[in-house]
């Protein structure tokens, strides 16, 4: 046969394939709205009381569907299908549907424009339930809202949705029905112990500011955290940092203020970013911006320096210790400056006005009740990374995902942290050591949740965090057994040197052949 011919037919069958998948994809796309409009199956259409733009009805206490991600609204028609997430009219409707229609229905309310949500009339800064979405009830341990869901609570992947602009009446039923247990599909039972930390009061105060949010467009500054709360966060019987009202309105309030961005957004931060050469930013192992009792406060560190440190065989000053955590929390040596900042830049004097005026009233040399992580007990079977992989999945995987790499937002810019690989702390940072991450998971793990672990689940799940590979130790000459005798003595709570799932940890190449390994995985 001519090859003139071959190629003729061949490409008459591409173009018949070709307009065959346009056809396909249109009536996939089609098909969303279809059953938006008018239903199958015996369903009723969805705007029937979803409204035709999908935005729901605030008097019928139907919620807006309109820009939710796709995934969170299929896994939620799977839920009340399969009767996990109750709702007597949701049920029929989800079970008429197949697999292929929840999938397609999601993806077209999905791709619906949310619209504004907000009340032009309406003043949100001035609405009582804005500290607790934007800065948390620290007092009841519960973060801020927009903690999980987000840069102005528009929603964070498939598990955490956009609750801006959402009609304030269908967010109160869904508190109270956490609360009372009515609803309980989430994972770990997260949103039950937010809900069962409110007052009916706040519940409503918490649910107006949220409806009153812009669901779209630049996300307002009252949306933001301040760098104080304006209410009481102190745990009952430990120091009271200062609050919003206390924070002076001149030049050193400014750099307070800066200090504030910086501590919470440090790897984004345009300036303290440059010295950060991983994703990890200041308030990931210091809760509450700083403030939180027994999660490694600076207002109880503050007056403990100068001190003596074997990290470094020095008496450091508090800018020196700020300069030690880029160095090995923040990977200083992997950033764009490939050192930490210098003692007297900006950033560390913005840093420090932030903690001297956390800790004004506090003492000076003496250690405060909740200072840095409370000890652990010993736990009652030696600590395995085997059971922490199980607890993993289920404790923690959510929000740091399946392989430990955290929820990205953007390049530097991460929703919750990378535990391990080439965006975590390194293998000089002190969470490293089994017995340092186990406290602080016992005391502040998950989210929201603090002590909600038992004592040997901590101790396991610090083990598998601590044995993956992460970046090196900023003191390696090229010698990894000089390495272990000089700075990792304490080889029963040190996974550094260890070879742990045909890696070892901390060896030249390490990192990088897991990274391959997990780039490979299918």
């Amino acid at each position: 046969m001519p090859a003139s011919s071959v190629s003729k037919r061949a490409l008459r069958r591409g173009l018949i394939l070709f307009l065959l998948g346009l056809s396909l994809a249109g009536h996939g796309a089609e098909s969303g709205e279809s059953l938006a409009r008018q239903g199958a199956g015996g369903a009723p259409p969805c705007v029937t009381c979803h409204g035709a733009d999908g935005r729901g009805n605030a008097a019928g206490g139907f919620p807006s569907l309109a820009g939710l991600d796709a995934d969170y609204q299929a896994k939620q028609l799977h839920d009340f299908a399969s009767g996990q997430r109750a709702n007597p009219i949701m049920a029929p409707i989800a079970k008429a549907l197949s697999d292929e229609q929840i999938q397609a229905v999601a993806t077209y309310y999905a791709g619906l424009d949310a619209g504004s949500g907000q009340d032009d009339d309406a003043k949100p800064g001035e609405f009582p339930g804005r500290d607790w979405v934007v800065n948390g009830h620290w007092q009841a341990n519960q973060p801020a809202c927009i903690a999980c869901h987000g840069d102005g609570a528009r929603g964070v992947g498939d598990q955490f949705p956009a609750l801006a602009g959402q009609h304030a009446g269908y967010l109160e039923a869904q508190l109270k029905a956490w609360q009372s247990g009515q609803r309980k599909n989430d994972a770990n039972a997260v949103m039950a112990a937010v809900a069962n930390a409110m007052t009916e009061q706040q519940i409503k105060e918490v649910a107006a500011y949220l409806a009153a949010l812009p669901a779209t467009g630049e996300v307002p500054e009252h949306a933001r955290p301040d760098p104080a709360p304006r209410i009481a966060d102190a745990l009952n019987d430990y120091f009271q940092p200062p609050l919003l009202e206390d924070l002076p309105d001149n030049e050193f309030g400014a750099s307070v203020r800066r200090g504030a961005d910086i501590f919470r957004h440090t790897s984004s931060d345009a300036e303290a970013g440059r010295y950060v050469g991983n994703s990890q930013s200041c308030v990931n192992c210091h809760m509450n911006n700083g403030r939180q009792a027994n999660a490694a406060p600076m207002w109880a560190a503050w007056g403990q320096y100068p001190a003596w440190r074997g990290k470094n065989h020095k008496v450091n000053t508090m800018a020196e210790r700020l300069r030690g955590c880029f160095t090995y929390s923040q990977n200083a040596q992997a950033s764009e400056a490939g050192q930490a900042p210098a003692a007297d830049s900006q950033v560390i004097v913005d840093l420090m006005s932030f903690l001297f005026w956390q800790s004004k009233g506090t003492p000076t040399g003496e250690v405060l009740p909740g200072r840095g992580y409370p000890e652990l007990d010993e736990p009652a079977q030696p600590f395995s990374p085997e059971r922490g992989a199980a607890l993993y999945a289920d404790h923690c995987a959510l929000c740091h995902g399946n392989d430990g790499q955290g929820t990205a937002l953007t390049k530097h810019r991460y929703q919750f942290p990378p535990l391990w690989g080439d965006q975590a702390f390194n293998w000089g940072a002190g969470m490293h050591r089994v017995n340092t991450a186990a406290a602080f998971i016992h005391a502040n793990m998950p989210l929201g949740k603090p002590g909600s672990l038992s004592v040997q689940q901590a101790w396991d799940l610090a083990a598998f965090i601590t044995s993956q590979p992460r970046p090196q130790d900023p003191r390696f000459k090229g010698d990894l057994e000089a390495t272990i005798k000089d700075f990792h003595g304490n080889r029963a709570m040190d996974y550094y040197g260890k070879t742990v799932n045909g890696y070892r940890l901390g060896a030249p190449g390490t990192l990088e052949q897991w990274q391959r390994d997990l780039a490979d995985k299918p």
